[in-house]
């Protein structure tokens, strides 16, 4: 059995609901904070289900998830998930000023496919502000393919739950970082940049924020054959996943990605930003068994110690700990926080 859980007797209001190319994960949190995660749970995905974010054999996903929802006893929750970073896009651009702001969302549907052009059709988007200048506003625009964000969400309806919110793993791992550091008192002044790291299994998540706003997200595959990844699963249902492959590979991999960073840093520098500010803060999170190793390549290359949320900051109201794997969950925990 590949699945794990953690109960309390406590009722709790929403379930939080990662789902990536390899595992299901769940917090079940009574409240949008850090001290409110009850439950929390883990599924080993087989190969090929799905892929890069594709969901290539839903029926038997749809099937998988029926029995996670029976074996942690979540069936009618309201559900908070993810859209899959590869389909997620972040862009800023500019709109006439005597735009009403009420108005600004049909001013973009109308201006898709002739001024605004996006890699997808049908997007379903959102967007934020960041500033209004001479005879324009500057807001950013958050996107992703309808269909994608729908079958998911059908996905999760099939098995038994109420999906409610779509959110983006980017965004999840700021608002931990944030709650974070207003526990430890020591805010990130927002005026510079932070870059958040999501180092996984399969890629590498790359976010900018400038005063606390999205600015960027890049996704990175990383070259790595799935197969030289070895996951098992105790008799208590904690996974551990360890390289079979070629270490000097994955040393080698893991340098191609610092450059990849640092080429996605200077596009952010030169296209984005356009400043010469220096980054402030660097987040560094994911389920890649070997993080420490990245956290010593970051802190040659950009002289600062990466921010990784020692896992024993964490635990949930059982008193278990929540272990690095789980912290996007957590992230995804807190929407709709303070």
């Amino acid at each position: 059995m590949n699945a794990s859980r953690k109960r309390t007797q406590n009722k709790r209001k929403m379930i939080n609901l990662v789902i990536k190319d390899y595992a299901i994960r769940y917090i079940d949190a009574k409240k949008p904070n850090l001290y409110g995660v009850a439950e929390i749970g883990e599924y080993i995905l087989p190969p090929n289900i799905i892929r890069e974010g594709k969901i290539v054999d839903p029926d038997r996903l749809r099937s998988i998830l029926k029995d996670c929802v029976r074996r942690w006893k979540i069936r009618d929750r309201e559900v908070q998930f993810l859209v899959p970073d590869p389909f997620v896009m972040v862009r800023k651009i500019d709109i006439p000023l005597d735009v009403k702001d009420e108005e600004i969302k049909g001013h973009l549907y109308l201006e898709l496919g002739s001024n605004i052009h996006l890699p997808f059709e049908d997007p379903l988007f959102d967007f934020d502000f960041l500033e209004a200048r001479e005879d324009k506003k500057e807001i950013l625009l958050f996107a992703a393919p309808e269909h994608i964000v729908t079958q998911y969400a059908e996905l999760i309806e099939s098995a038994g739950l109420k999906p409610v919110a779509a959110d983006i793993s980017s965004l999840a791992i700021y608002r931990l970082f944030h709650q974070m550091s207003k526990k430890s008192r020591s805010q990130p002044t927002g005026s510079a940049s932070t870059l958040s790291i999501q180092y996984d299994l399969h890629t590498v998540t790359i976010s900018i924020f400038n005063n606390h706003k999205l600015m960027l997200v890049r996704q990175l595959k990383l070259g790595l054959s799935p197969d030289s990844w070895e996951t098992t699963v105790d008799r208590m249902g904690a996974s551990t996943t360890v390289w079979n492959g070629d270490e000097a590979y994955l040393k080698y991999e893991a340098k191609v990605i610092m450059e990849e960073i640092q080429r996605v840093i200077n596009f952010y520098y030169s296209s984005i930003s356009r400043s010469d500010e220096e980054l402030e803060s660097i987040i560094l999170t994911g389920d890649y068994p070997y993080l420490e190793n990245i956290t010593e390549d970051l802190q040659q290359i950009f002289g600062k110690t990466p921010i990784t949320f020692s896992e024993e900051w964490f635990e949930a109201q059982s008193g278990e700990l929540i272990t690095p794997k789980y912290f996007l969950t957590l992230g995804l925990a807190l929407k709709g926080g303070t």
